[in-house]
């Protein structure tokens, strides 16, 4: 019969196993937190980290209208006889709900400034629409091999800002169309340490509503955006990312007919830089643009956005 391991040999063996299970449990484990990390908080909203609660932030942006798309698709620059000047604050706050499922809500108030020509200059703001939604997650980051991480999300906008037809003349004080607004979406994410690659696909169907102004049932045409993002790990916790947006929304009805020349394209791209400074601080910078050229808009404005946000996740 073998003789048994003396007690400090089996010992010294038990060690050395014990830590080489760790070692190996522990390997994929940190590579699948680190890849859930360097997307999570990358841009805007985002979504929760696997070990956070809740989370909250603040996001604040000023915006520029440096001309507009013609009904045409023809670019057209302004001039300095006009001038339009939006800054956009958020408040956020998204909560976990078990493993999968997390809801959010977004609070956002706006000022802006115009000067239209010979009506001169204006400035007004308020509460813009209030946001509410929840995601539930398919597939988390790393749950199957190969697989992307999958996403549902559901959204509501309420109309609780200053619509067009409430504004004064120079349309300072708009802070929203006026109509409630449903939304669905998917989101895809692949990660390969350290890149990442995401995907959102969306509708938005806003709900007709009643123009006093002209006594007439008025509804926005049902919109598809998309937005392809990626990016990378510069060093630990700074991520750099690029943005690639687009919207197509449909032509406007008015007491039942299709108002000719009325629906939109916008089309832009961006960069965003994040910093995680501290396992629950997350600071955030970002830059969007539209594509300024004939045919890379339709039938609305062409903006430059700077945005600056931070983030708290609690765990």
């Amino acid at each position: 019969m073998p003789r048994p391991l003396p007690s400090s040999r089996w010992g010294a063996a038990s060690a050395i196993l014990l830590v080489i299970a760790t070692l190996t449990l522990a390997a994929p484990r940190q590579g699948q937190a680190a890849a859930c990390c360097m997307s999570a908080t990358a841009n805007g909203m985002g979504r929760l980290l696997i070990w956070e609660r809740f989370a909250l932030g603040l996001r604040s942006s000023v915006t520029s209208a440096v001309g507009y798309w013609d009904e045409k698709a023809g670019w057209r620059g302004y001039d300095d006889n006009y001038r339009d000047i939006e800054w956009r604050s958020s408040f956020w706050a998204m909560a976990g709900l078990g493993r999968r499922w997390s809801v959010y809500g977004q609070l956002p108030w706006v000022l802006s400034f115009r000067r239209v020509g010979n009506l001169g200059e204006s400035n007004g703001g308020g509460l813009a629409d209030i946001q509410l939604g929840a995601r539930y997650e398919l597939l988390s980051i790393g749950e199957l091999l190969y697989w992307p991480a999958v996403a549902f999300t559901a959204s509501v906008s309420l109309p609780t800002g200053r619509s067009v037809e409430s504004a004064d003349a120079g349309g300072s004080g708009v802070t929203s169309r006026g109509a409630w607004a449903f939304s669905l979406g998917v989101v895809l994410e692949k990660t390969h340490m350290p890149f990442f690659a995401r995907l959102s696909l969306g509708v938005t169907v806003p709900l007709p509503k009643h123009r006093d102004d002209i006594d007439k049932d008025q509804r926005y045409g049902p919109s598809v955006q998309g937005t392809l993002s990626g990016g990378m790990e510069l060093v630990t916790n700074i991520v750099l990312s690029g943005i690639l947006r687009a919207l197509w929304e449909d032509k406007i009805t008015l007491d039942g007919r299709r108002l000719d020349d009325s629906s939109r394209v916008d089309m832009g791209l961006g960069l965003a830089l994040s910093w995680r400074f501290d396992p629950h601080w997350t600071l955030q910078l970002a830059g969007d643009t539209g594509i300024f050229a004939s045919g890379l808009g339709d039938n609305t404005p062409g903006r430059v956005t700077g945005t600056i946000g931070v983030r708290y996740g609690y765990f």
